[in-house]
């Protein structure tokens, strides 16, 4: 099974100033599905690269996946719909799937306005994302998708989530597939120098009353 991640062609028009950066997003959800046995996977960084939607609809035709997977933040929430609408014209056939923080707090929204999204992963994605392709891989998808904590999706007018899935506890378990990232790309400007950005932590211990963490 052929997975493809796209990074959405989102630009804020002042982090780029300093640089590029690598969105470790995709190295850990790789990780733990490489481990799983899924040794297909590829990723476009539309935004580091600056794929045109013509150029992306070329590169999923070519690749033909099975599943197209991409996140968003606030900010980027559109562009990262753009990407799935894009797949769903392009390999109509492949399972599409949106995670990240937006689409977990405001999944319904994001579901009832945008038709081509099949699927959402609701908080960390990386043993959802495992399991979720699993089921897809054996073909229990979409039969199975209730049983799999931390999804939401769209059946006829309505908006179905299945129960919220357990935090990682531990982030040590957590091994990223680094390689996934194309390193000659990410540059901290200032001093010239590749940059990383790894977790080595998550969540917040604070409570503002404006963070919706």
């Amino acid at each position: 099974m052929r997975i493809l991640f796209v990074h959405p062609n989102y630009r804020s028009g002042g982090a780029e100033i300093a640089g590029t950066w690598p969105p470790a997003w995709v190295a850990y959800l790789t990780g733990p599905l490489r481990r799983a046995g899924f040794d297909d996977i590829h990723f476009i960084d539309a935004m580091t690269e600056g794929v045109s939607d013509d150029d992306l609809a070329a590169r999923m035709a070519a690749l033909q996946p099975d599943i197209v997977g991409t996140t968003a933040i606030t900010p980027s929430i559109y562009a990262a719909e753009r990407v799935l609408e894009i797949a769903a014209l392009t390999v109509p056939h492949a399972v599409r799937v949106l995670g990240g923080v937006h689409a977990t707090f405001m999944y319904r929204q994001v579901l009832m306005e945008a038709p081509h999204i099949d699927v959402i992963v609701r908080g960390e994605g990386e043993n959802i994302a495992v399991e979720l392709f699993t089921a897809i891989a054996q073909g229990r998808w979409p039969q199975d998708r209730a049983a799999i904590a931390g999804l939401a999706w769209r059946e006829g007018d309505q908006v179905i989530a299945s129960k919220a899935a357990e935090t990682i506890k531990d982030l040590g378990q957590l091994k990223p597939d680094w390689d996934i990232l194309d390193w000659k790309q990410y540059t901290y400007i200032p001093l010239g120098t590749r940059v990383a950005i790894p977790n080595l932590a998550r969540g917040c211990p604070f409570t503002c009353s404006f963070c919706s963490q």
